[in-house]
């Protein structure tokens, strides 16, 4: 659990409630570490709160002073967490992904403070970068994008491999290039001959398992069931193909009472479609549960959930108690323990 003091003049508090999504200059203290002018931000869609409520951050270390990082990281997302009564959600599934073999941000706790008045309790979210590229691809040489609604709320354009929508896109690293890499995905997803001509520009197995993994975890809101909350990356210094990045897994581990097997996004549901194309989920799917159930998740849940357990009870601003979360925990765990036979009579 990390100790983060946020520092704020009035006229920084002022600004971040008039436009709170835009950097104002402030101070930040991790651990005793301290920080002078560094950027902070309001975030959030459906999870928003202002200053009055829990609001949740973005911290940009390098904002004024590009030289400046903490410990090689330019930013770090604070999370509300105010969709997961859990408080353990993005932890275990972002380790769903990593265990099935795809990207997949660090996850981490922090006690947060403005100004002396606590704020409480907040997930921290690593945030995609350049050495997350490199990390995860082992190169940074290539076009990192946000999709879905990458401008909400001042836009919604939306963004996904539909004619139209491909330069809503946002590049968040590297060099575009007119957004010709992911034009060349609409293409081949409009062109007729979907296998051989989509094979050519995205890795069709790593986007099946992905798709599988999404199933898994119950992202309902992440890309093949909503085109939202994704990342694209296209690793232009390796293999030239494209691959999913899961991000805004805070909704997971919930049903709704749905079935996600059949993609409602361009990629997905286009190749399921499309008889070779599907034939990539088939290939994947046994080997993508075997590994997520040895991802050791329930072990991970109950360590993160003993950690953060005692800070829920002290949290001045939590919206949830430790009797909902002891509940939701053990709904988690039975999620954990039976989730793969579901998803496995979905693809198989």
């Amino acid at each position: 659990m990390h100790e983060i003091k946020i520092e704020l003049s009035e006229d920084a508090m002022r600004l971040l409630r008039r436009t709170p999504k835009e950097y104002v200059e402030g101070n930040v203290v991790v651990d005793g570490e301290r920080f002078d002018q560094v950027g902070v931000r309001l975030k959030g869609s459906g999870s928003f709160q202002d200053l009055n409520g829990k609001a949740a951050f973005k911290v940009d270390f390098n904002y004024y002073l590009p030289e400046q990082s903490y410990h090689g990281k330019g930013k770090i997302t604070l999370n509300n967490m105010l969709h997961d009564e859990t408080q353990v959600h993005e932890v275990v599934a972002y380790e769903v992904f990593r265990a099935a073999g795809h990207p997949a941000a660090r996850v981490g706790y922090a006690w947060v403070s403005v100004n002396d008045e606590v704020y409480g309790l907040y997930s921290n979210v690593e945030t995609p970068d350049r050495d997350y590229l490199d990390n995860n691809f082992g190169n940074r040489d290539g076009n990192l994008y946000e999709g879905g609604y990458p401008y909400y709320p001042d836009s919604w354009d939306h963004a996904d491999f539909t004619t139209g929508e491909t330069r809503h896109f946002e590049l968040e690293s590297g060099t575009e290039v007119d957004w010709a890499d992911l034009q060349a995905v609409t293409d081949a997803l409009n062109s007729g001959n979907v296998e051989p001509n989509l094979s050519a520009v995205v890795d069709i197995d790593r986007y099946a398992s992905f798709q599988i993994a999404e199933a898994w975890a119950g992202q309902w809101d992440g890309y093949a069931f909503a085109s939202n909350n994704y990342r694209v990356f296209v690793d232009h210094g390796g293999t030239g193909l494209l691959y999913m990045v899961p991000t805004g897994l805070d909704y997971c581990f919930t049903d709704y009472g749905g079935a996600l097997s059949n993609a409602r996004s361009p990629l997905g549901r286009v190749c399921q479609a499309d008889a070779a194309c599907n034939a990539h989920f088939a290939a994947v799917l046994e080997g993508t549960l075997a590994d997520i159930d040895g991802g050791g998740l329930e072990a991970l849940m109950d360590e993160a959930y003993a950690l953060v357990r005692p800070y829920i009870e002290e949290d001045p601003r939590a919206y949830v108690t430790v009797g909902n979360t002891d509940r939701s925990v053990e709904a988690m765990r039975t999620w954990i323990q039976t989730r793969s036979s579901k998803v496995q009579r979905w693809y198989e």
